[in-house]
């Protein structure tokens, strides 16, 4: 297996992470979440589990679905008022 390609593929890696973090920043200001909702939801958008964002932020699975729960609530609000 050649590694030419190896730089390559690590830049688009890097740029996919970096647009889908630049998605999910904006996505906070659109839905208006809180300084926690917006914490909990850019590690979701990381591709973090329910049970990884609980450990990360010290907090319990349940009020991980919670902040969840309301931000989905608040992502179908603003779908509403469009």
């Amino acid at each position: 297996m050649s590694t030419v390609g190896t730089p390559y593929l690590l830049v688009i890696l890097e740029d996919r992470y970096q647009s889908t973090q630049n998605l999910a920043i904006a996505e906070v200001d659109k839905y208006r979440l809180t300084r926690r909702e917006a914490e909990v939801w850019l590690l979701r958008r990381a591709n973090y589990s329910r049970k990884d964002i609980a450990a990360e932020l010290c907090i319990s699975l349940d009020t991980v679905k919670k902040h969840l729960k309301n931000i989905h609530a608040k992502q179908e609000m603003t779908l509403y008022m469009e």
